[in-house]
């Protein structure tokens, strides 16, 4: 019945004429991810409106530039989507990139603002989101030094909460939970896995940490043991979009990084507290945005199918494991074969996620 429900809905879109339209927020980075991607877009009805076409940006700016809701755009086409909000106070990013991606996307918020860099937040432990914080951290400016250089109530301090770190009051604040930093900074003595320019300076541990800038109030979430142990989810609350980082990858099956603290039930708890956290405009379609770590930007239509995908294989793999069978006889079963289409890829494949799922599931069960 599954494949027969992908294949109605993939005739219906294609008969609509849904595939002649560029997706909003679409990279491009294959052809068989172009595909899933258009296929992904087709289970949503809704039609990308004029107002979320793209911005132009500099000749020779891989990137492009998306009005999302409210101050939030998006900068896609890149190794990860990397999301601005502006105002007139200055510019909260959302992940950095790779440092080689700094220059377009300071390009993009020149287009945008004079105002200057004053957050960046990383949503994950993954090397891809963070290693663009000291270029563009560098080009920000500290919103709690003042024009003198002294450090006001609330300067940034590498190291959160405990405030045992050396001094960084240059440039922007950069904002994880401390898992992140926790792996780059080793505290427990052995050699720092990243070097100090690129670590946070704001640390949180709670659940939850909410700040108000450019008028508008923002939570950042904290995600256990999701893709990694340091995920989070960012809540621009009054331009009601969602920034779901690692948690959501449109391209493929979700990465379990259980070496950085990552499991499928941290996935499945991250989706449905994406799905919590938006509200459809009409017949479960438009309403609030969602912007994954890689991929098209989504709607509560799509985030749901996405975990509905990942808690049909999950149960599949399941079912395996509790009646004692091996890996290779459930993989015989060919658990994700009728969405291997949509987001199997060679660096991660079908077979690697059961793979996961089946080491998650049974190391559960050995503890």
């Amino acid at each position: 019945m599954t494949r027969i429900r992908l294949l109605l809905v993939f005739f219906t879109a294609l008969a609509s004429g849904l595939f002649s339209l560029q997706p909003l927020g679409a990279q491009q980075p294959g052809p068989q991810r172009d595909v899933a991607d258009l296929l992904i877009q087709s289970r949503s009805m809704e039609t990308p409106r004029a107002a979320n076409r793209t911005i132009p940006l500099p000749a020779g700016n891989p990137l492009e530039l998306f009005p999302i809701e409210g101050n939030v755009y998006a900068l896609v086409g890149g190794p990860v989507n990397v999301t601005l909000q502006v105002g007139s106070e200055g510019v909260l990013l959302v992940d950095a990139g790779p440092p080689e991606m700094a220059e377009h996307v300071l390009q993009a918020v020149r287009l945008l603002t004079r105002m200057p860099i004053s957050y960046i937040v990383n949503t994950t432990a993954d090397p891809l989101h963070y290693r663009g914080n000291a270029a563009l951290g560098n080009e920000g400016q500290n919103p709690t030094v003042n024009q003198q250089g002294l450090a006001g109530p609330g300067s940034a301090v590498a190291g959160g909460g405990g405030g045992n770190g050396p001094q960084r009051q240059a440039g922007a604040i950069v904002f994880s939970h401390e898992n992140l930093l926790n792996r780059m900074s080793a505290p427990t003595g052995e050699t720092p896995g990243e070097p100090f320019e690129l670590w946070p300076s704001n640390t949180f541990f709670t659940p939850r940490k909410t700040m108000w800038f450019n008028d508008e109030p923002i939570e950042m979430l904290h995600v256990p043991t999701a893709h990694t142990d340091a995920d989070m989810l960012v809540f621009f609350r009054r331009s009601d979009v969602v920034v779901a980082g690692d948690v959501i990858d449109t391209f493929r099956y979700p990465m379990i990084d259980a070496a950085r603290g990552g499991s499928i039930q941290g996935i499945l708890a991250g989706m449905n507290q994406v799905v919590d956290l938006t509200v459809p405009r009409f017949n479960q379609q438009g309403g609030t945005r969602v912007i994954p770590g890689h991929g098209r930007i989504l709607n509560e239509a799509d985030v749901v199918e996405y975990r509905d995908m990942i808690t049909i294989i999950h149960d599949r793999v399941k079912r395996g494991v509790d009646a004692k069978m091996t890996l290779a006889q459930i993989k015989a079963q060919q658990p994700t074969l009728d969405y291997d289409g949509l987001y199997s890829v060679p660096e991660w494949t079908g077979e690697m996620f059961v793979d996961a799922i089946y080491k998650d599931l049974t190391a559960g069960a050995a503890r």
